[in-house]
């Protein structure tokens, strides 16, 4: 009887530590970054005004003139086994009305952890605008949520920001 209940139990564990060991691993299964992610509607983003780009609704703030403006985005991304990633954003910016007032295409560089990452895109110096970093987190398998704002660039810009598994 308790050479039958060691077994028993012996058994029991050798299962949990099974389904513990692979859990991760299927829980990570459908948190790749790889394919292409869309805003579902415009987000709005506060970016310094600029003699170039006057465009947007004037917002007060401590002696800088910020605009707000709306912004749509399509990221399509490439994750490596190591966790880094390439890949390209489109994007368009609209003014209060609703009008595109420019659009563009940049490189993203980073890393995905399986649960958060940061990507990068450089200064596009034809628009004049800043270099962006995006910072985010899985929400569900095909939804992403962050935060972006400007660097290597005296134009302040933030983001918050939503994208969808297209």
């Amino acid at each position: 009887m308790k050479n039958k209940l060691s077994s028993s139990v012996l058994y029991m564990a050798y299962i949990l530590i099974f389904f513990l060991c692979i859990q991760p691993a299927s829980a990570q299964g459908n948190k790749r970054l790889s394919g292409t992610w869309v805003t579902v509607k415009p987000v709005t983003y506060l970016v310094e005004f600029t003699e170039a780009h006057p465009q947007g609704k004037v917002v007060a703030s401590n002696g800088i003139q910020i605009l707000e403006r709306t912004a749509t985005m399509e990221w399509t991304l490439e994750q490596r086994p190591d966790g880094l990633v390439t890949g390209t954003i489109n994007w368009a910016a609209f003014d209060q009305s609703g009008n595109k007032v420019f659009e563009g295409k940049e490189a993203l560089l980073g890393f995905f952890d399986g649960q958060s990452g940061m990507l990068s895109e450089p200064a596009d110096e034809a628009n004049q605008s800043a270099q962006v970093n995006f910072e985010f987190k899985f929400k569900g398998q095909n939804k992403i949520q962050g935060f972006a704002y400007s660097v290597g660039d005296v134009k302040l810009l933030a983001m918050r920001f939503e994208l969808v598994r297209k």
